[in-house]
């Protein structure tokens, strides 16, 4: 995957890990930016392997180590690229996926969720009226 494609599939598994979380989580910016960042559906820092990976980390990896983006994200943070491969392809599907973390508006995806559970109640009103 490219890093963009790392952007994108961090940002769908945040979607998902947003939706299961109650509506006052939601009003904590800093409490939901700690459950993303622990969350193995989205980075799976904890684990050291994300349970929402599409194919093989090993797969995953070979686009993004040569992405600009990321080399400079990863360098930004001072990290060791022959430390972190030390570790496995997982290491560096983690790590990817964490520096996504960044590109992501957490308020965007927030109001989003939050917007999409006001019309899910809306319909669901209008179809209890229908009855």
């Amino acid at each position: 995957m490219t890093y963009k494609q790392y952007i994108e599939d961090t940002t769908d598994n945040c979607r998902k890990v947003l939706s299961d979380c109650s509506a006052g989580e939601l009003l904590d910016l800093e409490h939901m930016r700690k459950i993303l960042w622990e969350d193995d559906r989205v980075t799976g820092v904890i684990s050291g392997r994300c349970a929402a990976v599409n194919g093989t980390p090993t797969e995953n990896i070979k686009d993004v180590l040569f992405d600009p983006m990321f080399l400079s994200d990863f360098n930004e943070r001072g990290m060791n690229m022959q430390e972190v491969m030390a570790y496995g392809a997982e290491a560096i599907d983690v790590v990817a996926r964490c520096l996504a973390l960044k590109h992501i508006s957490m308020l965007d995806l927030i109001e989003e969720e939050q917007q999409r559970r006001i019309k899910r109640q809306r319909e669901a009103r209008k179809n209890s009226l229908r009855v």
